[in-house]
């Protein structure tokens, strides 16, 4: 009987450490570390999950936040944090390996974020001002990562406050950075010549402009990826690693 018991828990320690090892978190394990939260002001409503991965360092947190694709799998964010290849269960799991105290935030991102006004780029700078205050970031270590329809929406950021971000990294989408210099952040694109050949030729033509600008890039192309599959490539621990030496 001990040494069925023994078995058991050996067994049951080997299966949680594996478990642990996975490069993402499942729907299940990261909604346990995520609240779900609203912000509101003059300029509108955001919905948006956060998790904050507390290393008992005396040091003040670093502020990652993700902005998930289109809506081709719906509108909300939960239904993105929702399969073990998604991108965010990856960040998740990074950010709970490395040292430093760290903030994940996700935000709704919904169709009328697509607007060519100003008002989608203001209400999401102040909802990062918000959290910079209540979660006491580090101002230095703001990290913005987006993909497709999330990479447009770090543009905008970047573009009306250059200010914001130590890094940025733009996943499967023309990155459009406008009143920034080289000494504002540095820029890490992930990209695929799969499908659009169009908007693939505009991402190598920016790319080279912001190189060309004095910009600290990391590039990155993977042929014959989808463009799914490209919105996992980013997040990767190497890439992870670069952005957030920043």
């Amino acid at each position: 009987m001990k040494r069925t018991i023994t078995l058991i828990v050996t067994l049951c320690t080997l299966l949680t450490t594996l478990y642990a090892q996975r490069p993402y978190m499942s729907r299940a394990e990261f909604t346990k570390w995520c609240e779900d939260e609203l912000h509101s002001d003059q300029f509108g409503s955001l919905p948006y999950r956060i998790a904050r991965f507390d290393k008992r360092t005396n040091s003040a947190p670093a502020l990652v936040v993700w902005f998930h694709g289109g809506h081709s799998s719906g509108c909300d964010n939960k239904r993105h944090i929702g399969t073990n290849t998604d991108a965010v269960g990856k960040l998740a799991r990074y950010l709970q390996t490395v040292e430093d105290n760290t903030v994940l935030a996700a935000p709704h991102c919904s169709e009328q974020m697509r607007d060519e006004s100003d008002q989608t780029a203001i209400m999401l700078c102040r909802w990062i001002d918000y959290l910079v205050e209540k979660e006491g970031i580090d101002r230095d270590k703001i990290y913005l990562i987006g993909a497709s329809f999330g990479g447009m929406l770090v543009s905008k950021i970047s573009s009306a406050r250059p200010d914001i971000p130590a890094a940025i990294e733009i996943i499967a989408t023309v990155p459009h950075i406008r009143n920034a210099t080289k000494d504002d952040f540095a820029l890490c694109c992930v990209a695929s010549d799969e499908g659009n050949l169009r908007k693939f030729d505009r991402i190598e033509q920016t790319i080279y402009q912001l190189h060309e600008a004095g910009f600290d890039i990391r590039y990155i192309v993977r042929p014959g990826l989808s463009h799914q599959e490209i919105c996992q490539v980013g997040l990767d621990k190497t890439t992870l690693d670069w952005l957030f030496s920043h």
